[in-house]
């Protein structure tokens, strides 16, 4: 094995639809600039070339020269943070993601079946969730259209908290359940319905009494990071 072995080795593409399907091994003499010669040298470009590529990429515009020009101006949403005392710090934040993390790696290695079920039965969906923990079995039995879905149904329910209230433990555990086994990259609408969750998360939390109890506002920082900060939702996320 040679020193790209360790550099190749990611993680992030061990679950869902990017889970990795051949197992690659680089030479101790890889060379990048060497001209592929077989199947498995391709592969081991293609690997290679991937890993120097960012994650992302912006483009570096000058916006001055279309001031002028300019006929249209949109407001941009700014989400509600909340009091600062509820807020979480960024050691905080980076520890439940690396939680969220190792526990959706050991998550999806014990999915053994290919989801098929389709629906639910949504008009008592709501009511199990409130008073039931969630089953791995059956959670995960259900297509990715589905668990969005249900996410659906769960974030209506949150717009209606009254005000000084939060999320229940167990509505809570079925929220995780369900992030925890949803495929990156998201889908338009699962990215739609998971941003309106959070920003109905970041009101629920604006509506806290201050000083609020832990069971309150830690929940709903924790959706809120998640979502954010595993899921790219930035613009969204709490300062870190």
């Amino acid at each position: 094995m040679s020193d790209y072995d360790e550099s190749f080795d990611e993680d992030d593409d061990d679950c869902g639809i990017l889970k990795q399907a051949l197992h690659v091994e680089f030479p101790e003499n890889f060379n990048p600039n060497k001209v592929p010669q077989t199947g498995e040298e391709y592969l081991q470009h293609v690997i290679y070339e991937r890993r120097q590529c960012k994650t992302w990429l912006t483009a570096d515009i000058d916006r001055s020269k279309f001031v002028n020009q300019q006929t249209l101006k949109l407001e941009v949403e700014n989400p509600i943070k909340g009091a600062s005392s509820l807020l979480p710090s960024k050691k905080w934040q980076t520890q439940k993601i690396d939680e969220f993390t190792s526990f959706q790696k050991f998550i999806w290695f014990k999915i053994e079946k290919e989801s098929t079920v389709s629906s639910f039965n949504e008009e008592h969906f709501l009511e199990k969730v409130q008073s039931a923990d969630p089953q791995f079995s059956e959670l995960t039995a259900y297509t990715q259209a589905a668990k969005i879905r249900m996410f659906q149904i769960i974030s209506k329910h949150i717009s209606s908290i009254p005000k000084g209230e939060s999320i229940g433990k167990k509505t809570g555990a079925w929220i995780y359940a369900i992030l925890t086994l949803l495929e990156k990259p998201l889908s338009p609408d699962s990215c739609y319905t998971l941003r309106e969750f959070a920003k109905r998360c970041l009101a629920v939390r604006a509506n806290l009494d201050e000083p609020a109890s832990e069971e309150l506002y830690k929940p709903l920082n924790l959706f809120i990071c998640i979502i954010a900060r595993f899921y790219n939702q930035l613009d969204l996320a709490d300062p870190f």
